[in-house]
């Protein structure tokens, strides 16, 4: 059997025709055998293949086939990044992000609690006396 596919031109009649027939040819199989194996396998391809030929006859072209989604994916994605830069922008933290900038090469002023050197031995340490 053949993985190669074909492309075959069908009016609405023709493909409801072949989806009745796939229906008919389901239900005869499934009443004279029993429904294991190779024979379920084949029920399974032949509703494929029916769910196939009916989402051909019902889809159209009418602005909402995977490139319009993919389109409205992009968009909703967009216009979430936006509120979030939006909201980042008047926060209180972009004010304190803002306030918190230095220039490159500024020198940073630090308190008397921050230029403390822990790991340095007390002035009054006992070993020294």
């Amino acid at each position: 059997m053949s993985d190669e596919v074909l492309t075959i031109k069908l009016t609405e009649r023709e493909i409801d025709l072949l989806h009745q027939c796939l229906s008919t040819n389901m239900e005869t199989v499934k009443r004279r055998h029993d429904v294991t194996g190779s024979t379920a396998d084949l029920l399974q391809e032949l509703g494929e293949l029916s769910d196939d030929l009916l989402e051909q006859l019902h889809r159209r072209d009418d602005g909402w086939g995977i490139d319009a989604e993919i389109n409205a994916e992009t968009q909703m994605f967009t216009v979430g990044v936006e509120a979030r830069e939006k909201i980042k922008a008047t926060s209180r933290a972009a004010g304190r992000r803002a306030l918190k900038f230095v220039a490159p090469g500024t020198p940073k002023s630090r308190s008397d609690t921050q230029d403390v050197d822990v790991w340095a031995p007390p002035p009054n340490d006992p070993a020294k006396w």
